[in-house]
This record gives C-alpha cells, structure tokens and sequence, in this order.
C-alpha cells in the first residue's frame, strides 16, 4: 500500500518552468502541462475510463532520498525535470519519461498511484514498487 498520495500542482507564473528549450525531453507533448512545475493541490478521484496516461517519473533507492528531492521540487530548487536527470537510477527516459503507459505496462502499485495524480501535477509522497521509490508525474490521461 503506497503511503498518502496529495498531488502537487503547478507554481505561480515564472518559477518552476524548465530553462532549456529546444531540448526534446519530452515536455512539450503535454501542451504546456507536466513541464516539471510542482506545488500542492488536492488528489482527484480515480478515473475509472482511464486507457493510458503519460507519465514521467523519478526513480530512487530511498524513501528519504525521495523526500528530499520532492522538498527540492517543492522549493523552486529544481524542476522535476532537472532532478529527474540528477537523481533517477532510471535513465531510460529522459527527464523522467516513460511516455504513453497502458495498465499492463506498468507496476499494479504505480499505476493505481498514477491515477489518484490530476494532470499536469506530481503526488506529493513517493510510492514504493520493487524498483524502488517512484515520485510520480502524470503529464496527461486518455
């Protein structure tokens, strides 16, 4: 069972935004959405219609190393894309991108984790999978 699943949403204008554009990570195909931005907000409730969903992710050995890093996001320190690249053992995606995810193709404990995350937000509590701690960036649902 993953800890509390509070999403965070967005910053005010301006803080939390990535500084190299042209870079092709990925952070454009959600429109303005999930480009590593962060803050608060309420968990939404589970879409049941949910086929696929595009997801970013940070992947670390340790529940404290997770927390830190979110604190870090949290803060305006980094972005979740830079420390996406700083952080994740999963170098598979850039800045954390795992694409397009259908439920068969993810870990049962992740993706139900996804779900409860709005889009364009990250959960607030990392969630535990035999991989390790995930920090979990849902950038859009269909």
């Amino acid at each position: 069972e993953p800890p509390s699943l509070a999403a965070r949403k967005a910053p005010p204008a301006g803080m939390g935004r990535d500084k190299g554009k042209g870079e092709n990570d990925g952070g454009g195909a959600a429109k303005g959405k999930g480009k590593g931005k962060g803050k608060a907000a309420e968990p939404e409730v589970p879409s049941k219609g949910v086929a696929a969903m595009e997801i970013r992710h940070i992947l670390v050995e340790k529940q404290s190393l997770a927390l830190d890093v979110i604190e870090m996001v949290n803060a305006g320190k980094k972005t979740f894309n830079e420390a996406a690249r700083e952080f994740s053992i999963d170098k598979a995606g850039r800045s954390g991108l795992l694409g397009w995810k259908r439920r068969d193709e993810l870990d049962p404990v992740f993706w139900e984790a996804a779900l409860l995350c709005p889009e364009g937000q990250y959960l607030g509590e990392p969630v535990k999978t035999q991989w390790g701690w995930h920090i979990i960036m849902v950038q859009s649902k269909k």
